[in-house]
Formats: structure tokens, C-alpha cells, sequence
């Protein structure tokens, strides 16, 4: 509601989900799909491969973010679902916006001069990544998902792009003066 956003689907056990924001959540035209919460998966996951199922190629996922960092590691992760590939995945996670690529592809951020930019790999190694708008660009360059230098990067245009040909990359936009 307070997004001024139309609901399709409201998908999870909705454990945590309190039941007067679930009848309005429901109200609307929206239907609920219920799962156990005894499952192998989480709720996010689920909504997920719904939207896939539902032939989405632009998903955004908006969280409060917090909370257990089980949960947390789980959202990050489900981003990167296989099943996700072919479709454009970005998260508004607080003050920061998450893009979740799957080479090859590539993402345009709308940035302010100073903000921060960080790229991590999320696959054992990420090939051919390119960045332009950036202090630090990057060109035809490899990150194992160990290394620590896509970090605390800053934009020096009102544009960043980023692009990867092989692996994953978790690219994350906060902008300057928030945390």
C-alpha cells in the first residue's frame, strides 16, 4: 500500500506475515499462495521461479532488509537461481539497489557522482567483466568470488554500466550518504 504498487501474487507460509496486512495484501485482486512451513526452500525462492513461471523478464524484489543472516545469505542467493538467467533481477534492499547478473549480461545504474558501486563475484570465477563510470574501471577482467576487489568502488558519472560474458555478479548501487 504504501508503495502505491498493484499485487498480483502473494506467495510463502506466511509465518511472519501479519493476518490483518495478509486480508488486505489479499483483498485487492491478489492471490495468495500458501505454502507448509515445512519446506526445502524459501518463500522468496518461491515467488521467484512463480514470476518465471509467469514468463516475467524484469523482477523487482523490495525488502526492508534485515533479519536473520541465514536469511539474508538465502535472498542474495535466490537471485542467482539458474532458472533466473534469462530474466533481468534487482532487488531494492533499504537504501541499496541489488542487480543479480548471469553472464552474459550487463546492467545501466543511474548513479550520482560519489556514490558507491561494489561488484562481487558470486561464481567460483567471473570472466570478461567491464565497467565504465567508475574510478576503478574494470576491462576484460576476472573476480573469484573470494576476492575482496570489487569493493568500494565510486562512480564518477551520472551512469555506471557493468557487464560480465561468463560467471555471476552480485553489483551493488548505495547511494552516497546512506548506509
Amino acid at each position: 500500500q504504501k508503495l502505491n504498487m498493484h499485487v498480483d501474487f502473494v506467495v510463502g507460509d506466511f509465518d511472519s506475515v501479519d493476518a490483518s496486512a495478509l486480508a488486505r495484501a489479499t483483498s485487492a485482486h491478489t492471490q495468495a499462495i500458501r505454502h507448509s512451513a515445512d519446506k526445502d526452500f524459501t518463500d522468496l525462492e518461491s515467488a521467484l521461479l512463480l514470476a518465471v513461471d509467469k514468463n516475467s523478464q524484469h523482477i523487482i524484489i523490495v525488502t526492508a532488509g534485515g533479519g536473520r543472516l541465514d536469511h539474508q545469505f538465502g535472498f542474495i542467493a535466490a537471485m542467482f537461481n539458474p532458472k533466473l538467467r534469462n530474466c533481468k533481477v534487482e532487488a531494492l534492499w533499504q537504501n541499496n539497489r541489488l542487480f543479480a547478473l548471469q553472464g552474459p549480461a550487463n546492467c545501466d545504474i543511474a548513479t550520482q557522482v560519489g556514490d558507491t558501486v561494489a561488484i562481487q563475484s558470486f561464481s567460483d570465477k567471473s570472466e570478461k567483466i567491464s565497467t565504465t563510470g567508475l574510478q576503478w574501471q574494470l576491462t576484460n577482467e576476472s573476480l573469484n568470488n573470494f576476492e575482496t576487489r570489487g569493493v568500494s568502488n565510486i562512480a564518477t558519472k551520472e551512469q555506471v554500466s557493468v557487464s560480465v560474458e561468463l560467471g555471476q555478479l552480485l553489483v551493488i548501487h548505495q547511494p552516497k550518504g546512506t548506509s
